[in-house]
């Protein structure tokens, strides 16, 4: 068997189908180094999403990308969707390119659209897949943000999920010159308070609020109807919510800033955390330490999943996986940014053997894969990659589940006023 090898590169890491390293030798003994039990490596399948930005996450992407763009230059979003959905993945997630500022060249495509009409233009067209959309928090509010995610998880019957944008900290954006400007702390301060405004929020409504009792003339139970009251040094927020409890209880959360602060946030609130890593022992060591702090803040065992973010330049061989690779970044240029996690160069089966090595050693419950080139790679993943995971036992054949929480093993969060009542 060929397994993919790690290469350093320019001070980040790079993966290539051609080395014959296997990542067990890479993580030099990951598993004894790092105390893992037979039970803890590769004893459950893992979970894979997919995130989502314009045309692809290579800067050149829209400049080789085979579909037509709609009416105003967006992606065709509907069939990708569909695709992942058909591929039995866990979520699709809706991300912001990594430059979003707009070039005075007009030389890239950076077009950053909000994520929550897209998801919510899914819901109808997908039943399984979950939608996940980027807000920002330093430039928004919680209740709307709050109502927004309640409604989604309603209407797709428990499968939205929040990717919590955690960037701006220390900057002004002259797009939003109404928001004041933060320093560091004070950005994830503020972010900490959004974050457990809009959880009260979605708890401001019980489950069992809505009655309907026509005879009564009753719609809702108002003993179930909670004001949080909520006035702390960024926020006043009475509330209840003008939208019913969501489906999950909360929608996913999830994070992908590790930075110390950023880690904090995600140890106490994070559902799924996207790990950019660039060898398994590297997250492997992330998710103990974000699980440590997690069970410090009186979280269940096994909280967050951490999911490692890699991005498949793939190519029916190895060779001509480099070319393509060779081929996408001259046209992308020099200062172009890079792609999200961990880049892989190679062949659909080089990167099945990758992840089956991450997964066997315990480094993470799964990855989230960041198509350098949407359509495209999307389809060589579905088509040629899936399936040998499948054919190992490694992912799932079907759904079993109905809701984004269910499809990643999560429980459905107590309502805090049902639980103080309890």
């Amino acid at each position: 068997m060929r397994f993919a090898g790690w290469r350093g590169a320019a001070g980040k890491g790079e993966w290539h189908g051609f080395c014959t390293n296997s990542v067990a030798q890479a993580a030099g003994g990951l598993a004894p180094r790092l105390g893992f039990c037979n039970a803890q490596r590769g004893s459950s399948r893992m979970h894979l999403t997919l995130s989502i930005a314009g045309h692809g996450h290579h800067p050149a992407a829209w400049r080789v990308s085979s579909p037509a763009a709609q009416a105003g230059g967006l992606p065709r979003y509907d069939a990708p969707a569909l695709r992942a959905q058909a591929g039995l993945l866990d979520a699709v997630f809706f991300v912001p390119p990594a430059r979003d500022e707009v070039p005075g060249d007009g030389a890239s495509d950076t077009l950053n659209p909000d994520a929550l009409p897209l998801i919510g233009s899914l819901v109808a067209r997908t039943g399984h897949l979950g939608l996940g959309a980027s807000v920002p928090v330093a430039y928004t509010e919680p209740f709307h943000t709050a109502r927004a995610f309640s409604v989604l998880d309603n209407l797709s019957a428990g499968r939205a999920a929040w990717l919590v944008d955690l960037r701006g900290a220390g900057r002004a954006d002259p797009r939003h010159a109404h928001v004041a400007q933060l320093d560091a702390q004070g950005h994830y301060e503020r972010a900490r308070e959004y974050i457990e405004v809009a959880m009260q929020l979605w708890d401001s409504w019980e489950d069992e609020a809505v009655v309907a009792d026509k005879a009564a003339g009753v719609y809702a139970d108002s003993d179930r109807i909670h004001p949080i009251h909520h006035a702390g040094k960024y926020f006043t927020v009475r509330g209840p919510l003008t939208a019913v409890r969501p489906r999950q209880g909360h929608p996913v959360i999830v994070m992908d800033d590790m930075s110390e602060q950023g880690r904090g946030l995600a140890a106490a609130f994070a559902d799924v955390v996207l790990a950019s890593c660039g060898a398994p022992g590297e997250a492997a060591a992330l998710a103990a330490d974000l699980r440590s702090r997690a069970a410090a803040c009186g979280r269940t065992a096994g909280s967050p999943r951490v999911l490692a973010t890699v991005s498949p330049i793939l190519a029916g061989s190895d060779e001509a996986a480099a070319e393509r690779a060779r081929q996408l970044d001259a046209l992308a240029g020099p200062d172009a940014p890079g792609l999200p996690g961990l880049r892989y160069v190679g062949t659909p089966a080089g990167l099945a053997d990758l992840m089956a090595e991450w997964h066997a050693v315990g480094a993470c419950d799964g990855f989230n894969v960041a198509p350098p080139v949407l359509a495209e790679d999307l389809d060589t993943l579905a088509g040629a990659v899936l399936p040998l995971l499948q054919q190992r036992g490694l992912f799932r054949t079907a759904y079993e589940g109905a809701s984004l929480r269910e499809h990643l093993g999560l429980a459905r969060p107590l309502n805090r006023y049902s639980r103080k009542a309890a």
